[in-house]
C-alpha cells in the first residue's frame, strides 16, 4: 500500500531549490512529489511506495542535502502521515 505525508518547511523558494539541485535522480519509491510556496515556507506533499522507502530517502539524501544547505534536522517539522487509500492521474501508473 502506498504512504504519504504533508509537511511544511519553513524554508524560503530559493532554500528548497538549492536542496533540490543536491537531489539529481528521483528517490527510488517515490511516486509523486509536489511543492507550493506559502507564507509559512514551502508545503511539501509526497506518495511513497511505502513510508520505509520514505524514510531511506530522507536518512540518505535528504537530511544530509538539508545539512549542507544550513539546515538541521532538529529544525524539520513534523509532518502529517497518512496510507493512500486511492490514487489516480498519471502518477499513480508510472
Amino acid at each position: 500500500m502506498a504512504w504519504g505525508y504533508i509537511r511544511e518547511m519553513p524554508i524560503t523558494r530559493e532554500h528548497y531549490g538549492r536542496v533540490d539541485e543536491q537531489i539529481t535522480n528521483d528517490p527510488e519509491g517515490l511516486i509523486l512529489h509536489a511543492s507550493a510556496e506559502t507564507d509559512g515556507g514551502v508545503l511539501i506533499v509526497d506518495i511513497w511506495e511505502s513510508k520505509e522507502a520514505n524514510e531511506r530517502f530522507e536518512r540518505e539524501t535528504l537530511l544530509p542535502a538539508l545539512e549542507r544547505s544550513g539546515m538541521t534536522a532538529e529544525r524539520v517539522p513534523s509532518r502529517q502521515e497518512f496510507d493512500v487509500h486511492q490514487m489516480r492521474g498519471r502518477a499513480a501508473h508510472a
